[in-house]
């Protein structure tokens, strides 16, 4: 019996459209707050780039995973019999974006060009206890320590130690190549990135997207009106801390909020008068409600902190109380100072992070009533990383602020403070000497008991005024997966996000 024509061509079209459907691009559109200065991560500290690029495009020997455990990647395992000789065994069959297999020799490559002070790495305080780098085969490579060093392998995990071939350095800025799930395949300016799927992924099954692309959209409103436009699928950076609670009522969408290593600082110019006294750095801190910048800023959300470190890691302690909000205390301190009538100041800060700008007008009514009166000049990103942050790409000499206010994601960046350079301009030689013993201390209570002294002098001596960790803070359209929670290292890994089957 033959079937009607009809139903054949009936039966044709859906199996078509089943066709259609399984071969469509399985593609994710994300928010984040700001572009990226560059897509170099050995030019850059910026977390907007680590967010692109840092295990999507590029990784490392190491991992930090959504744990926030160390495990091994690009290298299969390691071993080390005295903590000052650490041997890795690479993967095999890791090729580069552009086919090469990766080997030994481009690990040895990209850490001594790390090392080398004339590429103006961003870290190179992470590389400075590497003796001798050896490759001993193509898929076996071993450092040679000046020391014991206890965040050896972290540091190898971190945004400065991405693993590129050497033929790649030139073109790193705006189209690095990596190892990673994803490359790039276009950069609009002012617009998005995007990322196309890496067919020769070295991790089976992954990743589950085909492409990515990143729209920069700084304005936390104008992201969720395109989250509820349908033109993003997911606000990683950048969701407004008063759009939560009512996402959280609509069944479109998912809300995640977790734990991040954002502390969010204001930073004062130690080596500027008249933040060179630590009698006026301790004023202005007892001047500062650091709850009611929360309350106003953050709607109440952000765990008001006091000290550097970050909860999430494991020598955290709480000292958000101490040094408490004392208006009187500042203004007595100020006078001893030699400042009774107060000063004047300016609160540089970049509104491509929303806070900055909203934790910067609390905090000037508060300083106001101590006699302190300070002024928020708002400068665009990339000012604000060579004339605040002082990068040494730009040549700036000396940073050019009184104060201002951003988020440090990096985790584990104690150290910064240890660094007299760095743009704080805190330079304590006791504080560096008990960072430099935390670095080569190997027992867990014994390091845990220099942090705690570390966190302690941080607070005594506030070179800045430790304000708030950032929540994570992410929506997302239903059936959307894989999303990290919490965020220990600043990734916006994408590897394993994808798309549930019911979508």
């Amino acid at each position: 019996m033959r079937r009607p024509a009809l139903l054949v061509v009936l039966a044709a079209w859906l199996a078509s459209a089943v066709s259609v459907q399984a071969q469509a691009p399985r593609a994710l559109v994300v928010q984040a707050a700001t572009e990226p200065p560059g897509l170099d991560l050995t030019a850059t500290p910026a977390s907007a780039t680590a967010g692109v690029v840092l295990y999507n495009v590029q990784e490392c020997l190491v991992k930090v995973d959504a744990h926030g455990k160390l495990v091994p990647w690009l290298a299969e395992r390691w071993h080390t019999a005295d903590n000052r000789h650490y041997t890795f065994f690479l993967k095999k069959g890791v090729r580069f974006h552009n086919g090469r297999e990766l080997r030994a020799a481009d690990v040895k490559f990209v850490i001594e060009r790390a090392m080398n002070p004339e590429t103006k790495h961003p870290y190179p305080q992470y590389y400075a206890n590497i003796g001798d780098i050896i490759v001993k085969d193509d898929y076996t490579i071993t450092f040679s320590l000046k020391a014991p060093a206890a965040n050896f392998l972290l540091n190898l995990a971190r945004q400065g130690s991405v693993i590129y071939p050497r033929e790649a350095v030139d073109t790193l800025k705006s189209a690095p190549i990596g190892t990673g799930p994803f490359t790039v395949a276009d950069w609009v300016r002012g617009d998005k990135i995007v990322l196309k799927r890496n067919p020769e992924y070295h991790v089976k099954g992954l990743p589950k997207l085909d492409q990515v692309t990143f729209r920069f959209i700084p304005d936390p409103n104008a992201a969720l009106a395109a989250l509820k436009a349908g033109d993003i699928d997911v606000s990683l950076f950048g969701l407004g801390p008063e759009h939560v609670a009512d996402l959280k009522k609509d069944g479109r969408y998912e809300v995640i909020v977790g734990e991040t290593t954002n502390d969010v600082v204001m930073s004062m110019n130690n080596s500027r008068k008249p933040f060179s006294d630590v009698h006026v750095r301790r004023a202005i801190t007892h001047a500062i409600n650091k709850a009611d910048v929360v309350k106003l800023a953050m709607f109440g959300m952000g765990r008001v902190i006091g000290s550097n470190v970050d909860p999430l890691n494991p020598y955290f302690v709480d000292l958000a109380n101490a040094v408490p909000y004392d208006p009187a205390r500042a203004k007595k301190l100020l006078a001893e100072a030699g400042y009774p009538d107060g000063f004047s100041a300016v609160l540089k800060v970049a509104p491509q992070y929303y806070y900055t700008v909203r934790a910067g007008e609390v905090i000037t009514d508060q300083l106001k009533k101590v006699g302190v009166n300070v002024k928020i000049e708002q400068i665009e990103w990339g000012q604000w990383l060579d004339r605040v942050f002082c990068r040494p790409a730009s040549g700036c000499k000396e940073p050019d602020y009184d104060l201002t206010i951003i988020g440090h994601a990096e985790a584990w960046d104690i150290g910064n403070y240890a660094n007299p350079k760095y743009y704080f301009r805190y330079d304590s030689p006791r504080f560096q000497e008990i960072y430099a013993r935390s670095e080569t201390t190997i027992d867990d209570k014994a390091r845990r008991d220099l942090y705690v002294q570390m966190q302690r002098m941080l607070a005594d001596d506030a070179p800045v005024v430790f304000l708030f960790i950032h929540p994570r803070l992410v929506a997302a359209r239903k059936g959307v997966t894989g999303l990290w929670k919490d965020l220990p290292i600043p990734s916006a890994d994408l590897s394993e996000v994808g798309w549930s089957p019911a979508r």
